[in-house]
């Protein structure tokens, strides 16, 4: 069977083809996004939750601003009165939930999305784990679109 549809119907249904491979692909890496577990390293913009000295609700501070947040008497505790909740941030969103003695607190923006399990040891983060994914995850899965689409279009032209 032919088929009729002119040169631009063919471009725009490749096109949407390849966006939902290129959003399947990129969910796919976000999820199996490896955890840094062995020997995991601060870096000092890992954002974490405080109960604020001021209003007694929580904040978020980078972990390189911790010290200083600490000693200008800018939050109270790290450890937070509820097990689950959010912040939003100015160009940032922090979520966090405890279990287990753990924190897991997740920062995410439109471009970047950074977990870290930690726990509070004498006022002090002791870093468990944590998983960094960023703008590689969304190049990957377009190479990755773009591969799965020249297959089915190589596979269309073999049968």
């Amino acid at each position: 069977m032919e088929d009729k549809r002119g040169f631009f119907a063919k471009v725009f249904i490749a096109l949407m083809i390849f966006t939902g491979l290129v959003w399947v692909w990129t969910v796919a890496f976000i999820i199996s996004w490896p955890w840094e577990k062995k020997n995991p390293v601060w870096k000092p913009e890992f954002r974490l939750v405080a109960v604020c000295a001021v209003d007694k609700e929580p904040c978020g501070f980078a972990y390189g601003e911790l010290a200083d947040a600490k000693a200008k008497g800018l939050y109270t505790s790290l450890e937070m009165p509820e097990p689950a909740g959010d912040v939003e941030e100015k160009q940032n969103w922090l979520r966090w939930k405890k279990e287990n003695g753990i924190y897991e607190v997740k920062a995410s923006s439109w471009h970047f999305q950074t977990t870290i399990r930690y726990k509070v040891e004498n006022d002090t983060p002791v870093l468990v784990e944590y998983q960094d994914v960023g703008a590689n995850a969304f190049y990957y899965g377009i190479a990755a679109g773009l591969f799965s689409l020249l297959g089915l279009y190589l596979r269309r032209l073999r049968g």
